[in-house]
């Protein structure tokens, strides 16, 4: 990865339990270009996902949790 490290916040619209959060973090963590994805027990609906932008776009990385049959969408773009 080069030194550009952008980050993106997901809003995932059901709720989701701890076992199943903890397997989308890793997924992403899988994807080429991602360097940390993470949210919290109080905040389980909001996922913070750290990047390469040269390397990977948001739009792939919403692909991949609506690919799962979670409804989510981009924070702040």
């Amino acid at each position: 990865m080069n030194d550009a490290i952008a980050d993106v916040t997901i809003h995932i619209d059901e709720s989701i339990d701890a076992q199943t959060r903890v397997s989308l973090e890793k997924m992403l963590m899988a994807m080429d270009g991602v360097a940390a994805a993470s949210s919290h027990n109080g905040t389980s609906h909001l996922m913070v996902v750290k990047f390469d932008p040269e390397r990977l776009q948001t739009h792939d990385i919403l692909r991949t949790v609506v690919g799962t049959g979670l409804h989510a969408e981009l924070i702040g773009l």
